[in-house]
C-alpha cells in the first residue's frame, strides 16, 4: 500500500518546531461509497499495520516509510513531522454533518518524529447513504502537542455522490504511480435490493427453469439455464446499454458513476458496470457464484458453472442486453 505518498491537502502549519498537514487518501475528494462499503472491511490490514498495534512478528518499518499510527483502515489522518520524544499528541477530526469528531491520543514510538495519524472514524453512514449529488462539507483537523493546540486548519472537501464509485487514486501527475480501489465496484451488488425478487419471479414465468437452485443439480447446463433466464427477463424489460459513467473530474482520483439497481431498471439504460452489478445481484441470490470482471476501460460478468475448482468459469458480456 502506498499510504506514505498520499495527498498532502495545505501547507504545514507550525507551532514551536512542530508541523502537520492534513492528509487524505483521495485529497479533496471524499467519497460515500468507499467509505459505506469499507466500514466493515479490513482492505488495509493485510500491507499496513499502525505502529501502536504491531506484535513482534509483524514487518518492521523500512526506513523511507514514515509510520503510521491509529486505524490503518482510515480515510482522513494529518501527518506530524518534528516531534519532540515522547510528546503526548491528540488528534481530532471531524466532518460536518458526515463525521464526529473522531479522536487519537498517544505517544510515538522512540526515533519517530514524523508519523501520519488516523483517529477511527465516526461516520454518519446514513447521512452518507443519502448523498446522491455532490457537495460541500467542511472538514476540520486539529493537533494538541503536550497539552498545546497547534491552529486549526479546516478544510472544503467535495462529498461525492453515492453513486461515484473511485477506482484508481494517482500519486504522481503522469499516471505511473497509483493506488487500485476497483474492490468498491463490489459494494454496489445488492443482492437483497427489493426489484432481484420480482426479476427472479419473471424468470420463472418465462417457463426456461422451473426453479432456481443455484448448483444443486450438479449440472452446468441447469446453471447456464438459470443465468439464461434471468438475462431474458433484463432483455424483456427493455434494459438497454447506456455508456453513462463520466462523474465530475478530480485530479487524483478516477471514479466511474455506478448506478443502483432500481435506477438501472427504472430508466431501462445500464453501462458495463451497471448491467453486470445487476445480473450479478440477481445471480448472488440464487446462490451462483459471480465475479466483476475488469479490463482497462470494460467491465463484464463471470459466474461458476459448479462449485468445484474444475468447474469452469463463464463470462457474460452484458452490454449485449440491448
Amino acid at each position: 500500500m502506498q499510504l506514505l505518498i498520499g495527498a498532502l491537502i495545505v501547507s504545514p502549519v507550525c507551532l514551536c518546531a512542530v508541523e502537520f498537514e492534513p492528509w487524505s487518501y483521495t485529497e479533496r475528494d471524499l467519497f460515500p461509497s468507499a467509505l459505506v462499503s469499507a466500514a466493515t472491511v479490513d482492505w488495509n490490514g493485510d500491507e499496513e499495520t499502525a505502529e501502536d498495534k504491531k506484535g513482534p512478528d509483524d514487518p518492521k518499518l523500512r526506513k523511507k516509510d514514515v509510520p503510521l499510527y491509529g486505524d490503518e483502515n482510515g480515510w482522513l489522518a494529518v501527518k506530524l513531522s518534528d516531534v519532540p520524544p515522547k510528546a503526548e499528541i491528540r488528534v481530532e477530526i471531524a466532518v460536518d454533518g458526515f463525521m464526529k469528531p473522531s479522536v487519537w491520543q498517544g505517544t510515538l514510538k522512540p526515533g519517530h518524529k514524523e508519523a501520519i495519524i488516523f483517529p477511527k472514524g465516526v461516520w454518519d453512514y446514513d447521512a452518507l447513504l443519502q448523498v446522491r449529488q455532490q457537495r460541500p462539507a467542511n472538514a476540520s483537523f486539529k493537533v494538541t502537542i503536550n497539552g498545546k493546540e497547534l491552529p486549526v486548519q479546516t478544510e472544503t472537501c467535495t462529498m461525492k455522490s453515492l453513486n461515484d464509485c473511485p477506482f484508481y487514486v494517482f500519486f504522481d501527475d503522469q499516471g505511473t504511480d497509483f493506488e487500485d480501489y476497483s474492490m468498491v465496484f463490489a459494494a454496489y451488488v445488492n443482492e437483497n435490493h427489493p426489484q432481484v425478487d420480482a426479476i427472479l419471479k419473471d424468470a420463472l414465468a418465462t417457463g426456461i427453469v422451473d426453479s432456481f437452485s443455484g448448483y444443486q443439480s450438479g449440472d452446468p447446463d441447469e446453471v447456464l439455464a438459470q443465468v439464461f433466464a434471468v438475462w431474458k427477463v433484463l432483455q424483456d424489460r427493455g434494459i438497454k446499454y447506456s455508456d453513462i459513467s463520466t462523474t465530475t473530474p478530480s485530479r487524483y482520483v478516477a471514479s466511474q458513476t455506478v448506478r443502483f439497481l432500481d435506477d438501472s431498471i427504472n430508466a431501462t439504460q445500464a453501462n458495463c458496470v451497471d448491467g453486470t452489478v445487476l445480473i450479478a445481484s440477481v445471480l448472488r441470490k440464487i446462490g451462483i457464484n459471480v465475479y466483476l470482471a475488469l479490463v482497462p476501460g470494460h467491465c463484464l460478468l463471470a459466474f461458476d458453472l459448479g462449485e468445484a475448482e474444475d468447474s469452469g468459469t463463464v463470462g457474460l458480456e452484458t452490454t449485449m442486453l440491448g
